[in-house]
């Protein structure tokens, strides 16, 4: 399974602004200006004095930083949850993949394969004789679907204007933080929705900067073996999601009452004999805050994103469900509901 961030040890600060912005791959100087003026993250001041950041708040900044390259302002992105941040790139990723291939024209490289299984993921290998390396390991795999093997060059690079792929596989000897912005750059490219890197040598930061891109990480050397099951698992838990996602596409809606709208809603239906408004209440109340536990879940964990993304979506809608069926049912009781009129 993927490397996990402990909870707890996700929203410890440990990062100083120099690290930090580093990671993100912005200037110290912007980072200040984000905080000055905008408030983009709120890191605690150390008994030194030195402002320090933790994985969350780097999560936070580089889903923001990939945003404001795609043209959004960072007065708004400011004013945005971390869920919804998410959202957004995931959103604007999949607009970007669908123009590429609607864009795409001319030969393909010999190295990149077309025409996948629609059920399979689709994989690119990236890195000096990487294809070659786990060919064996990859003959065979079931659900996945090779769709290229490429170097670290330019002109290989290059050639990924033709190419879509759902994961992109990096095995990479040593990387920098020149590498996570370059790999980056390559998921975007080819519409991928996750990463896994098998890397040699790393420091904390360029590994932090990785995990915050939500990239499975794994150490080299791997056996055969290892690599099968990290791959498997991956895939597997990518077309899960994958699959899921498409009954719940979009975002749900925002809550609609608060705790005080819900007692309120229950004090005044007295007519109704049995206690389902109250039960509702309750269930709203619990997906609510299951809602808000995904949607946590899915900035400290980050090698697991999609799934607590698929999470909170669909607690949100259960939730803005559940919201109708009382407001429906208060409806029906002659009772004024929030932000309704009441028919006559």
């Amino acid at each position: 399974m993927a490397d996990f961030i402990d909870s707890g040890d996700a929203g410890m600060p440990r990062y100083r602004s120099s690290a930090a912005a580093r990671m993100v791959n912005i200037p110290v100087a912007t980072l200040r200006v984000w905080e000055r003026r905008y408030n983009v993250v709120g890191p605690t001041q150390a008994p030194s004095g030195h402002r320090l950041y933790s994985s969350q708040d780097v999560r936070r900044l580089v889903l923001i930083k990939q945003l404001v390259n795609k043209g959004h302002a960072i007065g708004m992105l400011a004013r945005v949850d971390t869920a919804r941040l998410q959202d957004l790139v995931s959103e604007a990723e999949l607009t970007e993949a669908t123009l590429v291939r609607g864009a795409s024209r001319g030969p393909v490289s010999p190295n990149v394969t077309a025409s996948p299984s629609v059920d399979s993921a689709r994989l690119l290998i990236v890195g000096n004789g990487a294809g070659s390396r786990w060919s064996d390991a990859l003959h065979g795999l079931e659900g996945v679907q090779v769709v290229g093997a490429v170097d670290e060059s330019a002109v290989s690079e290059l050639a990924l204007q033709q190419v879509q792929a759902d994961m992109v596989l990096a095995d990479l000897g040593s990387v920098h933080m020149e590498s996570v912005d370059w790999l980056s750059r390559l998921v975007r490219t080819v519409g991928a929705r996750q990463m896994i890197v098998i890397y040699g040598f790393a420091n904390s930061q360029v590994v932090e900067a990785l995990r915050a891109r939500a990239a499975v990480l794994r150490r080299s050397p791997l056996n055969p073996d290892e690599f099968r099951h990290t791959v498997l698992d991956t895939v597997r838990g990518w077309r899960s999601v994958n699959h899921a996602l498409r009954a719940v596409p979009d975002p749900a809606p925002p809550a609609r009452f608060d705790s005080t709208d819900l007692m309120t809603l229950i004090s005044a239906m007295p007519k109704v004999a049995c206690e389902c408004p109250k039960h509702m209440a309750d269930l709203i109340t619990m997906l609510g805050q299951f809602e808000a536990y995904s949607a946590d879940c899915e900035s400290r964990q980050p090698a697991d994103v999609a799934l607590h993304a698929y999470l909170y979506r669909v607690a949100g809608h259960a939730r803005a469900l559940m919201e109708e069926a009382l407001a429906t049912v208060a409806q029906a009781e002659g009772v004024a509901v929030p932000g309704r009129r009441v028919a006559a």
